[in-house]
């Protein structure tokens, strides 16, 4: 074939749509995202993994020492084991999500990279490590009880599907204000330990009388360990539980990201 011939052939071949263009991107990024956190052996994977377990054995144990019992439930183990996992697929997806424009900076300088590319990738890998987390979590749970069995599966699920999708959406806002607010990074870190006060690991929410427990219903992460509580246990009190209300939170929150990416591209930059 000669020169000709090629540049003909080249030039007929179909563009690629904006959004094949767009996966290929993301990708390609998930991909150095990958290489990036397993490192040269896969430790860092199974940090991931050793951290929220390790949140967990701290808290039985602690809970263990004080003499203390879990509120509902005979099993305490299994009681903080449900009420811990929304906080770690939280924390740790957002936290992750929050810091990819900062790890992957030099990428938005390719035209065809935008940042939300970056922080979907980047929540592809923890959405799957956060369903890795989970499976060890409650194969753990179901070893060491005497019965790990939840009311409802479904609701279960979801409740965790609910902590990533508002872990998602409040870590992209948060991102997007770190990339222009390079401090943001530190003042949104600060915020893991205030979540775990307030979030209801450590104190059962039903029996905050009101109107503390109504001001601590717009906890959107206490909502999520509420969900699941009330998905694991029969007869867990609804109280203060609001699922349209994490929901539409979660979901304003991405809305507002997604606009002010698309307007602020270039401050981004």
């Amino acid at each position: 074939m000669d020169r000709k011939s090629g540049w003909a052939t080249a030039l007929s071949r179909p563009a690629a749509s904006a959004l094949a263009v767009n996966l290929a991107v993301i990708r390609a990024i998930l991909l150095r995202d990958i290489s990036v956190v397993a490192g040269s052996y896969g430790a860092g994977f199974l940090i991931l993994l050793l951290m929220p377990l390790g949140h967990l054995l701290i808290v039985v144990a602690i809970y263990t020492a004080l003499g203390k019992k879990a509120p509902v439930g005979a099993d305490q183990f299994v009681y903080f084991g449900v009420s811990i996992l929304p906080y770690v697929v939280y924390t740790y997806s957002a936290r992750q999500i929050v810091m990819a424009l900062k790890m992957n900076g030099p990428l938005l300088h390719f035209s065809r990279v935008k940042p939300f590319d970056i922080l979907f990738a980047r929540a592809i890998l923890e959405f799957v490590n956060s369903i890795i987390v989970v499976i060890v979590i409650v194969t753990i749970l179901s070893m060491v009880s005497d019965g790990f069995s939840p009311r409802d599966w479904a609701g279960f699920s979801f409740a965790i599907a609910g902590a990533f999708y508002f872990a998602f959406s409040f870590g992209v806002l948060n991102a997007l204000i770190a990339q222009v607010v390079p401090i943001w990074n530190m003042l949104f870190f600060l915020t893991a330990t205030l979540m775990w006060i307030s979030s209801g690991i450590i104190f059962f929410p039903a029996a905050i009388p009101e109107p503390y427990s109504k001001w601590l219903s717009f906890l959107p992460l206490l909502q999520c360990i509420e969900w699941i509580r009330y998905s694991y246990y029969e007869d867990y009190p609804d109280k203060i539980l609001n699922i349209p209300y994490l929901l539409t939170f979660s979901t304003a929150c991405l809305a507002i990201s997604l606009i002010s990416e698309k307007l602020g591209r270039r401050a981004l930059r």
